[in-house]
C-alpha cells in the first residue's frame, strides 16, 4: 500500500516536471518577446554606435586599462578587447550587432541572430561597465534564453519561409508547438521570478522602505524625473501606500504568478509598475523590456487570438447533413481522408 502511494507520488511528480519544462508549447509568446528584444537592442547598439569614440577605444570615458583597473581581475567575456581603439574595426562590430539585433527582431536566421546577439551584447556590457544598467541587464539574459529557441515559428521572416518551403514539399520543422520554446520560456518566468524576489528582499535592509518613504526619494531626484511629483510630499498617505504596495508586490511575485487567477492582478501590476518608472523617471527602455519580459507569463493562445490568428478563431460548425442521403463511397472517403490528416 505504501509502496504503491510512493510510487504513484513519483510518477505524478515526474509527469508534473515533465510537462513543465518539456510539454511542446506554441511560439507565440515567445516571438513576442523576440520581437521586443531585437528591437530595443537594436536602439541600443544604435545609441552605442552614435557614440563608439566615447564609449569605447583609446581616448573613450572608461578604456580598457581603466575598466581593468575598475574590475581588478580584467572585464570578462568580451569581443572587443581584440579590436580595442581600431577605429574601422569598431565601425565593422556595430554594423553586425545592428545587423544581428534587426535579423532578432524580424525573425530572419533567428537562430544564429541570437547567437550573435548575445555574444555581442555581453561583450558590450563588460567592455564598458560604467555604462551597464538594468536594462542592458535583462537584454542579456532575454538574448541567453533565446538561444534556446527565438520563437521565430511565428511572425517572423523564418516562418514565412518554412510555409514557402512547405509548398513545395519540404517539412515545416520551425513551425508549431516544440519542446525548446517550453524551455526558453520556463527559463525567462524563472529568472524574472529571482529577480522581483531579490529586488524585494534587498529593499527590506533599507531603513527607508520599512517607514514608507522610499518613493519620496524617487520623486525627489530631479536627475531622472520626466514628471513632477513633488506635489505628493502634501500627500504622505500616498507616497507611503506606493512604497509598500510595491514592495509587498515585489516579492510576492515569485509566488502569486503562477497561480491562473492571480496572475492577471501580479501582471496588471507590472505594467504598471514598469509603465510609471519609464514615463515618469525617464527609463523608458527599462521599463518597456520589463514589460516585455512580463509577457513570459501570457498564454500563446491568448496572444494569437488578439492577433487575430486564424487557427485560433473559433470555427463554424459543419452543417449537419442526412447520412442517409449521402453516398456511401463519400462517407467512406472522408473517413479514409480523417485517418491520413488527424487534427
Amino acid at each position: 500500500m505504501i509502496r504503491d502511494w510512493f510510487r504513484s507520488l513519483f510518477t505524478a511528480t515526474a509527469d508534473g516536471w515533465n510537462r513543465f519544462w518539456f510539454a511542446p508549447s506554441h511560439p507565440a509568446t515567445l516571438s513576442v518577446i523576440r520581437i521586443a528584444t531585437g528591437t530595443l537592442l537594436f536602439y541600443s547598439h544604435l545609441v552605442w554606435a552614435l557614440n563608439s569614440s566615447s564609449f569605447f577605444g583609446e581616448t573613450s570615458w572608461l578604456n580598457s586599462p581603466a575598466t581593468n583597473a575598475l574590475r581588478g581581475d580584467g572585464y570578462g567575456f568580451s569581443l572587443l578587447k581584440l579590436i580595442d581603439g581600431q577605429p574601422a574595426a569598431m565601425f565593422a562590430v556595430h554594423a553586425v550587432a545592428l545587423i544581428a539585433s534587426l535579423c532578432l527582431a524580424i525573425g530572419c536566421f533567428s537562430r544564429i541572430a541570437a547567437l550573435a546577439t548575445f555574444a555581442l551584447t555581453i561583450s558590450f556590457a563588460n567592455r564598458n561597465p560604467g555604462t551597464l544598467y538594468g536594462f542592458d541587464q535583462i537584454l542579456g539574459f532575454l538574448t541567453l534564453y533565446l538561444t534556446v529557441n527565438p520563437g521565430h515559428g511565428w511572425l517572423s521572416v523564418d516562418a514565412l519561409r518554412a510555409r514557402r518551403r512547405n509548398q513545395q514539399g519540404f517539412r515545416l520543422s520551425a513551425l508549431g508547438p516544440q519542446p525548446t520554446v517550453t524551455i526558453a520560456t520556463r527559463l525567462i518566468q524563472l529568472h524574472l521570478c529571482l529577480l522581483y524576489f531579490v529586488a524585494g528582499i534587498s529593499k527590506l535592509k533599507g531603513a527607508t522602505w520599512w517607514s514608507g518613504v522610499a518613493f519620496w526619494g524617487a520623486i525627489g531626484n530631479q536627475e531622472y524625473q520626466t514628471v513632477d511629483l513633488t506635489a505628493l510630499v502634501h500627500w504622505p498617505v500616498i507616497i507611503n501606500l506606493l512604497t509598500h504596495v510595491t514592495l509587498a508586490w515585489e516579492i510576492s511575485y515569485p509566488f502569486v504568478v503562477w497561480n491562473r487567477w492571480l496572475r492577471p492582478f501580479a501582471l496588471a501590476m507590472a505594467v504598471v509598475v514598469h509603465a510609471g518608472i519609464g514615463i515618469c523617471f525617464g527609463m523608458l527602455t527599462f521599463g518597456m523590456i520589463m514589460i516585455a519580459a512580463n509577457v513570459a507569463f501570457v498564454s500563446p493562445t491568448l496572444i494569437r487570438q488578439l492577433a487575430g490568428d486564424a487557427d485560433e478563431r473559433p470555427s463554424r460548425p459543419e452543417p449537419q447533413r442526412d447520412r442517409a442521403s449521402q453516398p456511401a463511397g463519400l462517407d467512406r472517403g472522408r473517413s479514409s481522408q480523417k485517418k491520413l490528416h488527424p487534427v
